[in-house]
């Protein structure tokens, strides 16, 4: 019995009481036992069952430490684990890294401490260790601020919750809470209690369950020394007695010295073999003189046989052990010093190990032969951990390829090594062409395989000395090193890898049955030659990838100067965007959105152009990416709502009626913290109807930006705006994650218009993106028709809203206004009077 509630209690009164201790009770009264509680404190709990004091242990965690000297049953009672608290006044820590520099208390031989010892030594954490007997102690020292931390079982922390403590995240090391005994004494007793568990843990009505709702609903006999009186009666006998005495006396004292030494060495005897590292020690006679169970289980030697045990019958055993024994003659020697180092051996079954060694010379004081103590900490598990830290460091979890960090320091080392020896180096830059329509289109596993099966191709092409690694995405690097010194032919050998590369990514790859085809398009840089610091060579080995892609994919070229042109035409426009954004150079032009009711014209979507004084228009797939990356998009975004709003009270003034207008918003504009603040603006200064501006988001912002795209629609939605998802079917959003989202319209994306009718994979799509959207009840609209038979088929598939060169590129205001409001015949209501558009402009204008 031990302090440990709602466990275990020790109540004001001397009762015990607890989970524990009435689930024994239960048992007891079954069995006909008669218990027993001895009340310990926890460090003394496993002495006293191995010195046979008591017979049970009824609280105690599995490790494979104790099962040595120690037997358990086998079913768990109940499931703890370690958790740290702290004072609730003290920041959180969040996670073992924030231990650093705390003194943490922890129960002399439990469990959790020992392992929490452990991970800090494993990650380098520096924590100081108060141990103590009993939790009150500990939580007493936490609670006066003693200690700035404490661990223990999370069991046992339910009983002692208040307002000083507060648990933290740093939770560790989950085991099954069992009961023990020494080990071959009493194997009877725990299978009477796992016949019970078995019967109890799954019957609701058992007692089991009873103590659980009650307690884990949350979670020395007085020795007088008698008095004696010595009389003498007579001199000569007192003298002889008083002889007597004293030799009694003295024999009880060498007998009471003798039981005291024989104690405290098995006191000591058990702390040796209870420590979990192997301890041995030698002499100069080459005699094995110390050996605790942990160094005989490796030497595979027998301590209950010979006292002593030569070292050469144990190499003859164990004959990778040897390098054990090293430096023994010089650390015998009287000058030597102790030593430590870390080796790597083998134990008696040829299991490698990785050893902390620790070796110290010593000489009693009543044996002048000199000696050799020898400490082995095992760090075989720590090591392994610190090479698979190290390796994820260096390499990227897909694929398992070098990353950029690995890879980097490869060039370093290869830059080096080509101005010493005069050699070249190649580097290729890879990007499969179009992956994103395979990632979007079959889901991200498919994608992951993809990546993992061309890593997989591209490494078997090249040398076993050249590195292959993952730079980002679907972009991977290939490192040719030692080239030859000219650089026409270290040019030739790295465009025959590039082709051979090209080659087999081609090749058709199948996963869960889904045939796929993808091709790469490839940039070659040579060094020294083009490019001398590792920041160039990858820079320019994208750039010539870049120029690939522009001549058409599935191609390799080599970087050139002029490639750079590019890097400098994107570098004028940027710094042109600005003052384009200062004088007003960018126009608006209106793609009609067209109903199927005689293909009414019922919005439009408003399309951004840069007018450029020298150029003339520039394409918006070149500028717009560079304004989202400057965030010169917000501003200019912000203008296009402006002009939107203004046209739409313009068109009302005038013609009374006015179509709506699609406006697209981008990621940036998203994540600005002002855009619903403008919008609202916009629409208290023009008095326009909410619902005549519609907001288009592509589906991939919405992903992307996640929760913030949520709440910034449910807050535009509540300004009576529309919202749409553009170029819908590019993505992988879910049936779900859409119904979270405030929409009306959902946008078909041309990419599957363009193939109908004929293709049966973008028909199925189509098809299903309608019947999605009527069930959702959305509206959804087509974009990119050009035909005909496209219109054709998606009126025959219930499509009602369409938008393309069939029926109007992008237009001027002069020109939408020309063709839709001149010569549209649609009534509107003037005076409670139906009356034509026309009708209603000439009214207005004489009012």
């Amino acid at each position: 019995m031990f302090h440990a509630p709602p466990i275990m209690e020790v109540n004001p009164d001397g009762s015990y009481s607890g989970f524990m201790v009435e689930l024994l009770n239960e048992l007891a009264k079954l069995e006909h036992w008669e218990l027993e509680w001895v009340r310990l404190y926890w460090p003394e709990v496993i002495p006293a069952a191995l010195n046979n004091q008591i017979d049970l242990i009824p609280f105690i965690s599995y490790s494979e430490e104790r099962a040595e000297y120690l037997d358990y049953n086998d079913i768990g009672i109940l499931t703890g684990w370690g958790q740290v608290f702290v004072h609730r006044s003290e920041e959180t820590p969040k996670n073992i890294l924030g231990l650093s520099g705390k003194t943490i208390a922890i129960i002399k031989n439990e469990i959790y401490g020992e392992k929490l010892a452990g991970l800090c030594n494993l990650f380098i954490i520096e924590c100081n260790f108060k141990e103590v007997s009993t939790y009150e102690e500990a939580f007493e020292l936490l609670e006066s601020r003693k200690v700035s931390a404490f661990v223990t079982s999370n069991l046992v922390s339910y009983g002692y919750s208040n307002e000083f403590v507060k648990r933290t995240p740093i939770a560790f090391e989950p085991r099954k809470v069992l009961f023990a005994t020494a080990k071959n004494t009493n194997d009877s007793l725990l299978k009477t209690i796992d016949h019970y568990t078995k019967l109890w843990r799954y019957d609701k009505e058992s007692p089991y369950f009873a103590l659980k709702n009650k307690y884990l609903s949350e979670i020395e006999q007085d020795q007088s020394i008698p008095p004696w009186v010595i009389y003498v009666l007579l001199a000569v006998l007192g003298l002889l007695l008083m002889l007597a005495l004293i030799s009694i006396l003295l024999r009880q004292q060498v007998k009471i010295k003798t039981q005291h030494i024989e104690e405290q060495s098995d006191k000591i005897r058990q702390i040796i073999n209870l420590v979990p590292h192997m301890i041995f020690a030698t002499n100069a006679k080459g005699k094995l003189i110390l050996a605790n169970r942990y160094a005989a289980k490796f030497f595979g030697i027998d301590r209950a046989g010979k006292k002593h045990h030569d070292k050469e019958d144990i190499l003859e055993k164990a004959q990778k052990a040897a390098n054990l024994f090293d430096d023994e003659e010089l650390l015998l020697r009287r000058d030597a010093h102790a030593l430590q180092k870390e080796i790597e051996t083998y134990n008696v079954d040829n299991e490698k190990f990785i050893l902390n060694v620790s070796k110290v010379p010593f000489i009693t004081r009543y044996s002048r032969t000199p000696s050799v103590v020898t400490v082995g900490v095992d760090i075989t598990e720590s090591k392994a951990y610190e090479n698979q830290i190290k390796h994820m460091a260096q390499h990227d979890l897909l694929t398992g390829l070098p990353n950029k960090l690995l890879l980097n320091d490869r060039l370093e080392q290869s830059l080096v090594l080509t101005k010493s020896y005069g050699h070249n180096g190649a580097v290729l830059f890879i990007d499969l062409d179009y992956f994103k329509n395979i990632n979007d289109s079959l889901g991200h596993a498919i994608g992951d395989e993809l990546l993992k099966e061309v890593a997989r191709r591209i490494k078997s092409q090249v040398r076993d000395s050249d590195t292959v690694a993952r730079h980002s995405g679907d972009e991977f690097i290939v490192h040719l090193n030692h080239l030859s010194g000219h650089p026409s032919k270290a040019e030739s050998f790295a465009k025959n890898i590039a082709e051979v590369i090209n080659f087999a990514i081609a090749q058709e790859y199948e996963f869960e049955g889904n045939k796929l085809f993808t091709t790469a398009s490839i940039g070659i840089v040579i060094y020294p030659t083009s490019a001398k610091t590792v920041e160039s060579i990858i820079k320019r080995a994208e750039t010539a990838m870049y120029y690939a892609e522009s001549m058409g994919r599935n191609r390799y070229a080599v970087f050139t100067r002029a490639m750079e042109k590019a890097v400098v035409r994107r570098h004028v426009l940027e710094c042109e965007l600005h003052k384009a954004l200062q004088e007003s150079r960018f126009i608006l032009r209106f793609q009609p959105q067209i109903a199927d009711d005689d293909y009414k014209c019922i919005g439009a979507e408003a399309l951004l152009r840069w007018s450029h004084p020298t150029e003339g228009i520039v394409s918006p797939t070149e500028f717009i990416p560079i304004a989202e990356q400057n965030h010169l998009i917000v501003p200019i975004g912000e203008w296009v709502l402006k002009q939107v709003c203004h046209q739409i009270k313009y068109w009302l003034e005038t013609y009374g009626y006015s179509p709506f207008i699609t406006v697209n918003l981008s990621a940036v504009q998203i994540r600005s913290s002002n855009l619903v603040e403008y919008i609202e603006k916009l629409l208290e200064q023009t008095k326009i109807p909410p619902h005549l501006l519609e907001l288009e988001i592509t589906e991939t912002v919405l992903l992307h930006e996640g929760r913030a795209s949520i709440e910034v629609l449910n807050q535009l939605k509540k300004l009576g705006l529309k919202l749409s998802i553009d170029d819908f079917g590019t993505g992988y959003s879910s049936l779900n994650y859409l119904k979270r989202l405030p929409l009306d319209k959902l946008k078909i994306d041309r990419s599957f218009v363009k193939d109908i009718p004929g293709d049966t994979d973008s028909e199925t799509i189509i098809n299903t993106i309608i019947n999605m959207s009527h069930d959702m009840g959305l509206e959804v609209i087509a974009e990119g028709v050009e035909t005909k038979e496209q219109l054709n088929y998606l009126l025959a598939e219930q499509c009602c809203l369409f938008q393309g060169f069939y029926f109007d590129p992008p237009l001027s205001l002069k020109q939408i206004e020309t063709k839709y409001f001149d010569n549209l015949h649609h009534s509107v209501l003037y005076d409670s009077k139906v009356v034509s558009l026309k009708e209603y402009s000439k009214k207005s204008k004489k009012r």
